[in-house]
């Protein structure tokens, strides 16, 4: 028959028992009885039928409260908070009026482009060589020049005028 083999199993320190390794249990178990002293109860809360129930005082909500500096922390991040808010609100605004202003311009811009092209097509139809031709003769009572009537005129390039070193040397020296 074959000899049972033993294994020797190393529990961590905090779940050891015996004097060394006890040390957590032990202070769980001391403050536990520090509770049970002070409350009369391990978790701290009491029953209604209990007799000391009716000379513990009721407080209120805010009597309750600790003045910790939770209730101003709390108010100032709503501040912030709404203050940001609005800030955005008003750039929002702001991004949308400038839009509504482009818009605007846009239009305007648009409406004077199609001004100044009916005014250049306008323009070129005035100045067609026929109707110049027409409107001389129908209201002024132009008449083209017979040829007879046209004389050449020849330019001749202007001559440079020489300086006078005369001019000069008759001048005074102060």
């Amino acid at each position: 028959m074959a000899e049972p083999t033993t294994s020797v199993v190393v529990l961590p320190r905090s779940r050891r028992r015996g004097p060394a390794g006890n040390v957590a249990a032990e202070r769980l178990r001391r403050k536990q009885a520090k509770v049970e002293v002070q409350d009369g109860r391990p978790h701290g809360w009491g029953r209604a039928e209990d007799p000391d129930a009716e000379s513990r005082e009721k407080f209120s909500f805010l009597a309750r409260r600790r003045a910790n500096g939770t209730p101003l922390l709390l108010f100032t991040v709503l501040a912030v908070l709404t203050g940001v808010g609005l800030a955005r609100v008003e750039s929002r605004i702001e991004i949308l009026d400038v839009a509504n202003e482009i818009t605007e311009l846009s239009g305007d811009q648009q409406r004077l482009l199609d001004r100044k092209r009916r005014l250049e097509t306008e323009r070129a139809y005035l100045r067609r060589p026929a109707r110049v031709s027409d409107q001389a003769t129908e209201r002024l009572g132009m008449e083209p020049a017979p040829p007879e009537r046209i004389q050449r005129i020849e330019l001749l390039p202007a001559a440079l005028p020489e300086p006078e070193a005369d001019v000069e040397s008759e001048r005074p020296n102060p």
